[in-house]
């Protein structure tokens, strides 16, 4: 699974180097938004309850999607947990490639684009698009490097991998989302299947040389 995963991460690079040029200063109020979450992580602090809770909400509305039972719910500035009636990779592993406020952001703006024009709030759409963004891959990020408990159930090694995978799809469904213009997502998929297929045949074309010598 690790080729697969390393040409899905060049690839989605690459998706997004095409749409930086292409989308010129469409896409700036995006790109703002990126930093300037970042600055206000480094100069203020990390904003960890807002993070825990939505962590912890993703975990349970995996776990509903997947037929769970929600028995406990526990949110703090240092941690927090769901229990569960069931667990299953996607419901230990959601909250990670899950962007749970970028969605939420989404999917009010996509729902009042069917009862007003939000033509005139898209810079400020993109800009709060962004900076949930780089809210959710910075603590992601920062979590994973501080230990989860999530990862140790199915293996911190495959879970690594897992998640950096569906991060990728992911990042690019999220992006065809905010700029269905520029985001050509059916190459994306395409040049990753590609480049897995050509890859793992050369990985085993070299097995089959070793063997045979």
């Amino acid at each position: 699974m690790l080729p697969l995963v390393l040409v899905s991460i060049y690839e989605l690079i690459k998706l997004i180097l095409d749409f930086a040029v292409k989308s010129n200063m469409t896409a700036a109020p995006f790109w703002i938004g990126i930093i300037v979450y970042f600055l206000f992580q480094v100069i203020f602090f990390k904003p960890m309850r807002t993070y825990v809770f939505g962590h912890e909400l993703t975990h349970a509305v995996a776990g509903l999607l997947s037929g769970a039972q929600i028995k406990k719910i526990k949110v703090s500035k240092n941690g927090g947990s769901v229990t569960l009636t069931k667990d299953s990779v996607f419901i230990s592993l959601a909250p990670y490639f899950v962007p749970f406020y970028s969605l939420i952001i989404i999917i009010i703006y996509l729902s009042l684009g069917w009862f007003t024009d939000t033509r005139p709030f898209y810079p400020y759409f993109l800009f709060l698009s962004g900076f949930a963004l780089a809210f959710h891959f910075a603590l992601t990020f920062y979590a994973l490097t501080i230990g989860q408990e999530d990862l140790k159930t199915y293996g911190v090694f495959f879970s690594f991998i897992f998640i950096c995978f569906i991060n990728c799809i992911i990042i690019s469904l999220i992006l065809i989302l905010i700029f269905p213009q520029y985001i050509n997502i059916s190459g994306y998929f395409h040049d990753v299947g590609a480049d897995a297929f050509f890859t793992y045949k050369y990985i085993f074309a070299k097995i089959s040389h070793l063997i045979k010598s």
